[in-house]
């Protein structure tokens, strides 16, 4: 078998470890699933304006690439600070054993040194394709750093970390990848963007419940360990009802067109929060994550995906 993802050890890679490593760093997973959201957004861009979104990214192939790429740096910039400055907690975690920098392969400096290069590159690419999206950039440069860093560190701050988040990877996203054609500010990027935050803030959760015991322990608290398991997945579920009724009045008031394929996420949310009943703690050996990991960016990949898909076949 072969390492395929962040909880597999480091034994079974086919390419040098270091090499590897500076992947890993990123959590390609995720930061590849932001990458792709870009041709997506681009896609419903470009039906909404142009009546063909497919022709519109077929025709600027190289702008949606060229804007895909820095969104993946930007993305795992922040991923890979915040691997370093979490090292120190990771490295007492089971879980987390042969990550990058608990399984000794790269250093905590290198970690650094990559999340500050990937960062600067992001904000200074995205300004070569418009300085709307270069402003954008900016602000999601921020809430990636101070998410990690001091004076502010968000995520030691209860529900903030989770509503920065949420801005950083469901709000500001959508309007992100508009402000490429200078429609950074029109209402449907926000309205599909409110959507995202509403569901990173219910299944960003996931990644904390396995954490609890070491998050308190350095004074971390995150809703899972105020709350306590059962008591946070009924709030997720709340958030998520929130979610699908934002969703339906923002159809209803035209803001948005009406992306029925996106209600198809009730059933891996439904089914992510019944895992997360029944095993809040659990693990994937494959991920390192929650076992419902996967299908929360799943999910909110699909928030793209779905209306891109539908868009395109209707």
């Amino acid at each position: 078998m072969v390492k395929l993802g962040l909880g597999d050890s480091y034994d079974k890679t086919v390419i040098p470890r270091k090499i590897r490593a500076y992947g890993d760093i990123t959590k390609p997973a995720s930061s590849i699933g932001v990458m792709f959201t870009i041709p997506f957004a681009a896609i419903i861009y470009g039906d909404m304006t142009h009546g063909n979104g497919v022709q519109f990214v077929l025709y600027n192939w190289t702008t949606v690439l060229h804007a895909s790429v820095t969104a993946l740096l930007l993305h795992g910039g922040s991923q890979a600070l915040n691997m370093a400055e979490d090292a120190f907690i990771d490295k007492q975690t089971d879980h987390k054993q042969n990550r990058p920098i608990p399984s000794g392969v790269i250093s905590e400096e290198e970690a650094r040194s990559l999340a500050w290069i990937f960062i600067f590159l992001g904000v200074a690419r995205a300004f070569t394709i418009t300085n709307q999206f270069g402003s954008f950039a900016v602000l999601l440069a921020f809430l990636g750093v101070f998410y990690n860093l001091d004076p502010i560190r968000a995520k030691k701050i209860l529900w903030v970390n989770l509503a920065w988040q949420g801005a950083s990877r469901g709000l500001i996203l959508f309007p992100a990848a508009f402000a490429i054609w200078g429609a950074g500010f029109t209402p449907l990027p926000w309205g599909m963007g409110l959507v995202a935050f509403f569901l990173v803030l219910s299944l960003q959760n996931s990644a904390d419940l396995p954490d609890m015991e070491m998050d308190e322990k350095y004074d971390i608290i995150t809703p899972a360990v105020y709350h306590g398991p059962k008591q946070l997945v009924k709030i997720m579920a709340g958030i998520a009802g929130v979610m699908f009724i934002v969703f339906t009045l923002l159809i209803q008031s035209g803001v948005v067109p009406n992306f029925w394929s996106v209600y198809l996420l009730i059933i891996p949310i439904s089914l992510s929060l019944l895992q997360l009943w029944r095993n809040p703690e659990g693990t994937s050996d494959i991920s390192g994550q929650s076992t419902v990991w996967y299908a929360y960016y799943g999910s909110l990949a699909s928030l793209y995906i779905l209306p891109a898909m539908q868009l395109t076949l209707t």
